[in-house]
């Protein structure tokens, strides 16, 4: 039987915090530990973990051990067991060896932890069940996965924040290359990181057809692409790559891009969809990140939410044309939704007056306007913030993008809505709410 490639996420604010505890000072342990809690789908032969809970060792389960890090009692493995078996959860047992660098199991950890992983695989056999060891800038993870007795090492193990943290199985290869030596600056590891990151585009008709090939020019190799659309005659003021003959053979927009991405990247792997994103929802959920071009806050709504179930950043862009007082008004936005932080509806983007508004108007939308440069614009935009998440290149703190575009003055400003942003957290997608949907009986 062939292992399984396994990918593991958590988000940055869930990470943090399980880090801040793990580093507290105990009365007479040594180290502290604890309990993760996480769902699982297998796709396409992968398994993909999402973590979406933290649970401290009960303070009256540590036992004085000078002997030993830290040890504690049967009733805190009957704890966790009972809290998987109640959510038909995965499971981690995690700790901390606090130093800089790859962390090892101790012997004491290879005697001691494969019994209490054993314990909480045989309450819920069916999902993944491991270890963590934390350092403070590395990981060490192993699970066993359903049906399988032995532990096997994660793929990847990614940290979703702003910016993004990564560890991959294989050791990052030094890449010498000088088709890249102008964006050096990204870091040393950027082109391995564009070598293993999967970015999403969803929609091609304007903006994705920019950033789908800008993506290729800076060497992202396993690109997604999304768009259920064939071209047509009124595409051709702005969809890149496109050529007259794809009107008269009715292209599918994803071949076009394939084709451009190809032409600059041959090595890339472009996957392409030809459809909604809906009818292939398991591949967008193994995106990193995804881009979203899309006409309406429905479609907007949809696709956030699914990316903050599954920890993937989502970055919206889009451009309008309307008319006031025989004026007419170019604008746009770009906005940066980051699970654990704000959400588009906490930046009042999307609202429900504003769904409500829209599905009254459905079926008599009308044309939009839409043209090349705005387009190129807001995609550029888009695709420096998708280098910021991977590389943290601007060593910036994290902070909530949501941008203004003015197309009648050509500037781009922070928008004024996040002056009355009232969290700093998101309400609307809470961590216990990731991953794999489950069901509670009533």
């Amino acid at each position: 039987m062939k292992t399984p490639k396994l990918h593991v996420k958590i988000s940055s604010a869930l990470y943090e915090r399980m880090l801040s505890d793990l580093k507290r000072p105990h009365e007479f342990a040594s180290e502290r530990a604890g309990f993760i809690y996480t769902t699982h789908k297998t796709i396409n032969g992968d398994i993909y973990v999402w973590i979406n809970s933290y649970h401290p060792l009960n303070e009256a389960h540590y036992i004085d051990d000078p002997s030993v890090g830290v040890r504690f009692s049967g009733a805190a493995i009957r704890d966790a067991m009972e809290h998987v078996l109640r959510g038909q959860f995965g499971s981690l047992y995690v700790h901390l060896h606090d130093h800089k660098g790859m962390p090892l199991p101790s012997s004491t950890d290879i005697k001691s932890i494969p019994g209490v992983v054993q314990s909480l695989v045989n309450a819920t056999p069916k999902e993944t069940h491991g270890f963590l060891i934390l350092s403070k800038n590395a990981f060490y993870l192993k699970m066993r996965v359903p049906g399988s007795k032995n532990f096997i090492e994660t793929s990847s193990i990614s940290v979703v924040g702003k910016p993004m943290l990564f560890q991959y199985a294989q050791r990052k290869g030094k890449i010498i290359n000088d088709r890249y030596s102008r964006q050096s600056f990204l870091g040393p590891d950027s082109e391995y990181l564009f070598s293993k990151v999967r970015v999403g585009v969803v929609g091609l008709g304007g903006g994705g057809s920019h950033v789908s090939q800008q993506l290729a020019h800076i060497g992202i190799l396993n690109p997604l692409i999304f768009d259920g659309d064939r071209v047509e005659l009124s595409n051709l003021n702005r969809l890149i790559g496109a050529w007259f003959t794809d009107v008269v053979r009715k292209t599918s927009k994803t071949r076009v891009a394939r084709r451009l991405i190809k032409k600059l990247l041959p090595k890339a792997n472009v996957l392409c969809f030809d459809g909604r994103w809906q009818d292939y929802a398991e591949a967008l959920q193994t995106c990193d990140i995804i881009i979203g071009c899309v006409d309406d806050f429905a479609s907007r709504a949809e696709l956030e939410a699914e990316c903050r179930r599954y920890l993937i950043p989502y970055i919206d862009i889009g451009m309008d044309v309307h008319r006031a007082h025989q004026h007419t008004a170019m604008s746009g936005q770009i906005i940066t939704s980051v699970p654990g932080m704000p959400c588009m509806r906490c930046m009042q983007y999307i609202t429900e007056e504003k769904l409500a508004t829209e599905a009254a108007k459905y079926g008599d939308v009308g044309i939009r306007p839409q043209v090349v440069w705005p387009n190129g614009v807001l995609a550029s935009t888009a695709v420096g913030m998708v280098m910021e998440l991977i590389t943290g290149w601007t060593m910036q703190a994290a902070e909530n993008i949501y941008l203004a575009y003015d197309g009648n003055k050509g500037t781009v400003t922070t928008h004024h809505r996040l002056n009355y942003l009232k969290v700093n957290c998101c309400p609307h997608y809470p961590d216990d709410q990731t991953g794999r949907p489950g069901y509670k009986t009533l």
